[in-house]
């Protein structure tokens, strides 16, 4: 069984058939358990994560949960203080792409670029889409625009600095506040010879900075704006 946790949260038998996993309770819930990577996860976590305010019957609503997820197919552990799910790292979308992230971490950077582009084709949309898990669905998030901004950086050692300037500009409409991918873009444009857009990069993202949150770009970015000042 393959389980797909970037995207909507969903399970594929071998044979390429979808199981019928439920509604998004019975999703969460597998969503949790998985990404505790085979490790239990306590009845009292499980409530804490599946409802803001927990029903009276939410102890009897989990074990509900998991035998719906049992008869579809899902390996589910009991295990002292909770629950587990009883799967190999190659069987999750999540931890294939944590291995081709760490493989391009030691890869020259042609391979590690090619891991890279390998690892962010498992992402199918938002991660835990069609769940209501924001805290978890945020992190994995994170993971992905990390893996992406080094694909890029090193897009960049490579001399690709042409090609991925389309890209980040999309990305910085993306994400207006994000630093290290209007970082990107600026290097991207000083080295395309585009000094003045690099500059306006940095004057669009410092006011929006000013404006929403009252402070001013990190210094790696002002480092970056001074030297492309001084040409």
């Amino acid at each position: 069984m393959l389980f797909r946790l970037l995207g909507e949260v969903t399970a594929e038998r071998e044979d390429g058939g979808i199981v019928r996993l439920g509604g998004p309770q019975n999703r969460a819930l597998l969503a949790i358990l998985l990404l505790s990577a085979g490790r239990p996860v306590s009845v009292d976590r499980l409530i804490d994560l599946l409802w803001d305010e927990p029903p009276a019957t939410a102890r009897n609503r989990v074990q509900g949960l998991v035998a719906e997820l049992r008869r579809a197919g899902v390996a589910l552990a009991t295990r002292a203080p909770g629950y587990a799910v009883a799967t190999s790292p190659g069987q999750v979308d999540l931890f294939r792409f944590r291995a081709c992230v760490e493989r391009a971490r030691i890869a020259e950077p042609p391979t590690a670029v090619a891991l890279l582009i390998e690892a962010l084709n498992w992402w199918r949309g938002p991660a835990l889409a069609c769940v209501d898990l924001p805290v978890l669905a945020q992190s994995l998030e994170e993971e992905r625009l990390h893996a992406l901004e080094s694909r890029i950086a090193l897009e960049l050692g490579l001399g690709r600095h042409g090609a991925v300037v389309p890209e980040l500009a999309a990305l910085t409409s993306e994400h207006p506040t994000r630093e290290s991918l209007h970082q990107l873009l600026m290097l991207a444009q000083y080295r395309c010879g585009r000094s003045a857009d690099a500059l306006e990069t940095y004057r669009r993202l410092s006011h929006r900075l000013a404006a929403e949150y009252g402070i001013s770009s990190g210094p790696e970015l002002r480092r970056l704006q001074e030297s492309i000042l001084r040409g």
